[in-house]
């Protein structure tokens, strides 16, 4: 058989700990959907019995999360109490594109867009938090291009508007803290910029001159 079929499993076995459970614990029948032989399947049960194998999943969660924390350090906060069982989720059915396993943030921006579009998941302040994240991440990535001497991106603008419907001055400063913000904060249209300056992203309420 193709060595290609059992780097598959075994890619997918790492970065799917549900899988490797599975093989840890019934053995063979969760492989039937690769094209193996009978001694790759009995070596890839092997591995999901050995004890490195629940460090080499953690290891592979770890760096398939670090790219979204660092774009969505905000969001990730605010989900903290359902973040581990929406990964889960997001990860069981998305598998990595590369071996860099870059893109992770894209996926995850996208998984929740969707989770709010279709009512799967409800929070009163995750759209404009995620709004406001993409947003700056947005300004960042323009600014990233511009050192890199590249012409900026079709339509890029210096700053970015983001519609609050709750009070960022009480919402944003509990979330860059760490801590989850108040529950119940009034509900209002709290228009503001956020704009990159050098390195620091300036938050500016709606004001006559805009």
């Amino acid at each position: 058989m193709a060595l290609s079929e059992f780097q598959r499993a075994l890619s997918e076995m790492t970065v799917a700990p549900s899988l490797a459970a599975r093989v840890r614990a019934e053995g063979e029948p969760p492989l039937a959907a690769y094209d193996l032989t009978a001694r790759e399947r009995a070596r890839l049960v092997a591995v999901a019995q050995h004890p490195g194998m629940d460090l080499n999943c953690t290891l592979a969660r770890g760096n398939r999360f670090g790219p979204i924390v660092d774009v969505l350090p905000l969001t990730c906060t605010l989900l903290k109490p359902w973040l581990r069982e929406l990964l889960n989720e997001l990860w069981q059915n998305k598998r990595p594109e590369n071996y860099q396993l870059s893109g992770e943030e894209h996926a995850f921006v996208a998984f929740l867009q969707g989770k709010l579009a279709g009512g799967e998941f409800s929070h009163p302040y995750l759209a404009e938090v995620l709004e406001y994240e993409t947003a700056s991440w947005a300004l960042v990535q323009s600014l990233r291009h511009t050192a890199e001497g590249d012409e900026p991106p079709p339509g890029a603008e210096p700053f970015r508007v983001v519609l609050f419907t709750h009070d960022p001055a009480a919402l944003l400063p509990p979330l860059e803290a760490g801590a989850l913000p108040p529950d119940g904060l009034p509900g209002g249209r709290y228009p503001v910029r956020v704009t990159l300056r050098g390195d620091t992203l300036v938050v500016e309420h709606e004001t006559p001159g805009w």
